[in-house]
C-alpha cells in the first residue's frame, strides 16, 4: 500500500547550489517513489511511497541527492494530510495580504525554550507562531525585507528549516490532490 507525500529541499537554486528537477525527479524514482511530481526550482516534490517511515525517506532522499548529483541538502518529507493541516491551519491569515504569508518546516520540533526564545523577539511587522514542526509567518513589508528569514529561524530554534510562500503551499497541496 503507498501514500501520498511531499519533499521540500532546503536551500537548491539559491546561494551556488543548482538541482535540476529532473535530476531530483530521478533520485526520488530511484528510491522507490513513483509518479513523481516537481513544482518550480525550489525542490518540491510530491510522490506516493509503500514506504511509512518518515524519518528514513528524508536521510535516503538527502543522502541520494548528496552520491548521484552532488547537492548536499536537507530534505523534509510531509504526509499528504499531514500537509492539509497544515496548509489549512494559517494561524497569521487574518492579519492581511496572502502575499506575505509563509510557512517554514522544520527538520522536527524545536525546544519550548528556543520556541520562547523566537517569541521574544517579535515585532510589530513580523509575526511568528509555531506549531508542531511548522513555523507560521507574516512578513508585514515582504519576506525580501525582514531579517527575520529561514537561516534566522534555524538559528533561534536550532533546527534545520526550509520556507515556502503561501502560494507554494496551497499549489503543492493542489498537486496531492491531482497525483
Amino acid at each position: 500500500m503507498s501514500a501520498k507525500y511531499i519533499t521540500l529541499l532546503r536551500g537548491v537554486n539559491v546561494g551556488g547550489v543548482v538541482l535540476k528537477m529532473e535530476d531530483f525527479k530521478k533520485v526520488l524514482e530511484y528510491i522507490g517513489c513513483r509518479n513523481v511530481k516537481t513544482y518550480i526550482q525550489s525542490g518540491n516534490a510530491v510522490f506516493e511511497h509503500s514506504e511509512s517511515n518518515k524519518r528514513k525517506m528524508e536521510a535516503e532522499i538527502a543522502f541520494e541527492l548528496q552520491i548521484r548529483v552532488k547537492v548536499t541538502t536537507v530534505a523534509i518529507v510531509l504526509g499528504k494530510e499531514e500537509l492539509r493541516g497544515i496548509v489549512e491551519a494559517h494561524p497569521l491569515a487574518y492579519l492581511g495580504n496572502e502575499k506575505n504569508l509563509y510557512v517554514t518546516m522544520l527538520a522536527h520540533e524545536p525546544d519550548r525554550e528556543d520556541i520562547e526564545a523566537l517569541m521574544g523577539t517579535m515585532n510589530d511587522v513580523d509575526r511568528h507562531e509555531v506549531r508542531h514542526r511548522a513555523v507560521y509567518s507574516y512578513y508585514g513589508n515582504g519576506y525580501g525585507t525582514s531579517k527575520r528569514t529561514n537561516n534566522f529561524l534555524e538559528k533561534m530554534l536550532k533546527v534545520s528549516a526550509t520556507t515556502r510562500n503561501w502560494a507554494t503551499m496551497k499549489k503543492i497541496m493542489e498537486m496531492c490532490d491531482e497525483v
